[in-house]
């Protein structure tokens, strides 16, 4: 979560900064106090430059060795960087158990072990606790660890007091957006909109609604808005590019990716990523396989330890590899996923799919087999039946589909997918099975079309009329 600067105090810090970076550079001395080099290591972290920040707090604890503001920012940082157990060994050194900061960063700490009720205890003792800025605060601190029902709590203890409030609206509509309450957020949005149409950050909450309603041309025309208020703004950025991309629009996808990495709403290596997985959207894998490898060395070059994104980092430039006709490094970024979490279905999935690119059936079964066995899902069923259908093992295919439909008849497009492989398997009976219950079913008139192309077979021919034959029957009885 981290330290928070006060919008005010960035002129002052932005001064201090280039202060700081003057005197690294020259190497010389500077002093400063411990909640100066405290705001300026919270500010490398907020651009995730950990390296630059753990320098500051190492000097800063050198010049200031019991400084509650450095020791609170250090273990932000560990917990930044995954480093749970040294973020507690600093937060039991910290004396000053009253401040603000320090119950907030030990809540945070029993958050992250699940301790709800402890975390609760701490937070209730905070003095200022019905101050709207302590309110604020708890409710990210909440929303941001997963415990959306523990925020509820202190909007409502806030409502009396600060409900007509700007900045109050303005974080019970991103409570409401964080809980999938996408109209009333908007309506929210909207008011604090109508308050001040040039804060783009509302636009840019108005955007995350109808994004998530799968709105993306709403999305992107509220993204629009806040770059005309803010033309720095990168969460528009980043938020449009993610409309883009649902809307296969790669190319502008891509442009706004990099402009919400430059403006620091995306952490590069997350920025990377969904640059990879766009430049892989159009197929252009020597870019995508770049773009993965950038991620892989930001995690190394920054001390990120392992994570999910490392995990699909390695799954997803595999395919990039693969596709490049690297197979023995895609096989090698396979294990080095597997390393990390072997209970992941999705990378024995991603192993499948690269053996039966390389016609290595019995291996990619085995795979596809493990994929299933941690998780024997209808989506999962799915996507093995998706990848056999590509590599054109229809037969296979047929039989991972009808599992998927056994489990879940109307999980995305399954009726659709056997009728047509009943269609080409000749098994008319099962093709008005599936056919029927389909949402986009095969009608009379593409029957005709099939039936009046060239180079048919003659047992084509005859399945196809039979099919249309018992079409024109059943309609005929309807």
């Amino acid at each position: 979560m981290g330290r928070k600067n006060s919008p005010s105090a960035n002129k002052e810090l932005n001064e201090l900064i280039a202060q700081y970076e003057t005197a690294r550079a020259e190497n010389r001395q500077l002093y400063l106090d411990g909640d100066q080099l405290a705001d300026i290591a919270d500010q490398y972290a907020a651009g995730r430059k950990f390296n630059e920040a753990q320098e500051v707090i190492t000097y800063g604890l050198h010049l200031h060795p019991d400084s509650t503001d450095l020791l609170v920012e250090q273990a932000y940082l560990y917990l930044d960087t995954g480093k749970i157990p040294l973020a507690k060994k600093v937060v039991e050194s910290i004396t000053d158990e009253y401040d603000t900061d320090v119950k907030m960063l030990k809540a945070e700490l029993m958050l992250n072990e699940g301790q709800l009720e402890n975390a609760r205890n701490v937070l209730d003792t905070i003095e200022d606790a019905d101050e709207l800025e302590t309110i604020i605060n708890i409710v990210y601190l909440y929303m941001d660890m997963g415990y959306p029902e523990a925020a509820k709590e202190w909007l409502d203890k806030g409502a009396p007091r600060h409900g007509k409030k700007e900045d109050f609206m303005a974080v019970m509509a991103d409570y409401l957006t964080g809980t999938n309450q996408l109209e009333a957020a908007s309506t929210f949005y909207n008011q604090l909109i109508d308050i001040d149409p040039y804060n783009a950050s509302y636009w840019v909450g108005l955007a995350k609604c109808r994004f998530a309603a799968e709105d993306c041309e709403k999305a992107i025309e509220a993204c629009d808005f806040a770059l005309a208020a803010d033309d720095k703004c990168g969460e528009a950025y980043a938020y449009r590019g993610h409309s883009y991309f649902y809307l296969n629009n790669s190319d502008a996808a891509i442009e706004d990716y990099k402009k919400a990495i430059k403006y620091k709403a995306l952490p590069p290596e997350m920025g990377y990523m969904f640059l990879g997985l766009t430049y892989s959207n159009k197929e252009a894998w020597k870019e995508a396989d770049d773009y993965y490898q950038r991620v892989i060395d930001r995690f190394i070059e920054e001390g990120l330890g392992n994570s999910p994104l490392l995990i699909d980092t390695y799954t997803n430039k595999a395919v990039a590899a693969s596709r490049l006709g690297k197979y023995e490094e895609a096989h090698q970024l396979c294990k080095k996923a597997i390393a990390i979490q072997p209970d992941d279905p999705a990378i024995y999935l991603a192993e499948g799919k690269l053996y039966i690119q390389e016609n290595q059936k019995k291996k990619a079964v085995k795979s596809f087999d493990k994929a299933l066995t941690m998780e024997p899902s209808a989506e999962m069923w799915y996507m093995v039946a998706s990848a056999y259908s590509d590599a054109e093992y229809l037969y296979q295919a047929k039989l991972c589909f009808q599992e998927a439909y056994r489990i879940d008849p109307n999980y995305a497009d399954i009726a659709e997918k056997l009728s047509v492989l009943s269609l080409m398997h000749n098994e008319i009976d099962d093709f008005f099975k599936y056919n029927n219950e389909s949402e986009h079913p095969i009608s009379e008139d593409i029957i005709l079309d099939l039936l009046s192309r060239p180079n048919q077979t003659e047992e084509g021919e005859q399945m196809l009329r039979e099919v249309w034959e018992r079409m024109k029957k059943e309609k005929g009885n309807n």
